[in-house]
């Protein structure tokens, strides 16, 4: 018998020798050269895949989330500093003439400040006569009759809005 790089021959076949190292190897190599069904395999894999896949779709789906609220953050900052711009301008428009306190309304201040609510409108009031009505409070810019969607009759009452804030 002669041993050659940790394998002993005799009579022509050659055989490991046991050490425990080799013992682990040779666990590892048995369990790896053990038979196993191509189905078995073929559905890991494409569980693999499938998890793969869903785990990339995923962090697509939060990369998207995040690059939203990014953008609704950057809109909300937005919406703060023209918040502030607006307030500014109605507080200058204030202390202007009327032509300049038009120009600040169609310049985006907020329509809230220009608007009333006027209760009990007869039923059979035409816009032109509200405008008419109201028009020695200021220049009404707008005037709109609330009526039922279903019916279209008027409902009684109206807004009108005016080029200037009012001063009560």
């Amino acid at each position: 018998m002669s041993t050659t790089n940790g394998a002993t021959a005799t009579a022509g076949t050659t055989q490991p020798t046991s050490s425990p190292a080799d013992a682990s190897s040779k666990e590892t190599a048995t369990i790896n050269d053990a038979p196993t069904s191509s189905a078995s395999d073929g559905a890991a894999v494409t569980a693999a895949t499938d998890e793969e896949e869903d785990l990339a779709k995923l962090q697509a789906e939060i990369a998207k989330m995040e690059e939203e609220a990014a953008r609704i953050a950057q809109e909300t900052a937005d919406l703060e500093k023209g918040k502030a711009s607006v307030t500014s301008g109605i507080a200058s428009a204030g202390g202007q003439a009327d032509g300049g306190g038009a120009a600040s309304a169609t310049d985006g201040v907020s329509r809230d400040g220009l608007s009333i609510y006027v209760g009990q409108v007869e039923y059979t009031a035409t816009p032109e006569e509200l405008c008419a009505h109201f028009e020695p409070c200021g220049t009404v810019e707008r005037v709109t009759i609330v009526c039922d969607k279903f019916s279209g009759r008027p409902k009684g009452f109206a807004y009108l809005e005016f080029q200037v804030s009012l001063l009560l």
